[in-house]
């Protein structure tokens, strides 16, 4: 199913044109409930987003470039893979040759009060408020909370484009569309199927938080057993 395939299905059950409602608005919409559920999912549980970048730490090298923006690339299938772009870093993590751990100094009291970091996140480049004394393969780590794409492309599947990070959350497409159909039915002034559409809406964000809290419940038994 693309972006475009949603929109009308959501058209076709509210009886809404194209002439009243253009592709342009409707796709307005769907990105703003895409950021709600979005929204709800990090609020539920912020780490179900977590992810890291590492590069090489370089000798005497302070400026480091970060893709903050999504990418995407063709993997060896000729499969197009997304890249999400960060939300918020959590941690960055700096490690010398020994792994023993941080190679920095530990800030005082002061410099901590202040708000000081041994980093800084600048445009598109991660700035070292320290300078490395020796190459360290894969000694610069930063942890992240990925954000979500804005859905342009109306012929894009939407399981490429829609949680393209979480193959898991493709089950409940469903949110979406029932979402913009709330939207189109508001923009009817059909208040009472605007209110059913709502419900249903709120019923399926209720099933996505159970899914999300459960799911990392599982996840960190998992790890306690190991």
């Amino acid at each position: 199913m693309t972006i475009q395939d949603l929109i009308v299905e959501a058209y076709e059950d509210t009886n809404t044109s194209t002439a009243n409602y253009p592709y342009s608005k409707a796709l307005r919409k769907l990105n703003e409930v895409y950021s709600e559920v979005y929204r709800m999912i990090v609020t539920t549980q912020e780490d179900y987003f977590w992810t890291y970048w590492t590069t090489d730490l370089q000798e005497w090298a302070r400026e480091y470039m970060v893709e903050r923006e999504q990418t995407s690339y063709t993997d060896s299938q000729w499969n197009t893979v997304y890249v999400p772009w960060i939300a918020k870093v959590k941690k960055v993590v700096i490690r010398n040759n020994d792994e023993s751990g941080y190679e920095i100094p530990e800030l005082s009291d002061l410099e901590e009060s202040n708000g000081m970091k041994w980093w800084k996140l600048k445009d598109n480049h991660i700035f070292l408020n320290w300078t490395p004394t020796e190459d360290v393969e894969w000694g610069l780590e930063i942890q992240w909370i990925q954000a979500i794409n804005e859905l342009t492309d109306l012929a894009a599947n939407i399981e490429d484009v829609v949680f393209p990070w979480h193959s898991d959350l493709k089950q409940f497409t469903k949110v979406l569309l029932v979402g913009l159909k709330a939207e189109l039915w508001d923009h009817k002034q059909d208040f009472n199927k605007t209110n059913w559409a709502r419900n249903e809406y709120n019923d399926e964000l209720e099933k996505m938080k159970r899914y999300i809290s459960q799911r990392v419940q599982s996840i960190y038994y998992s790890d306690v057993q190991k």
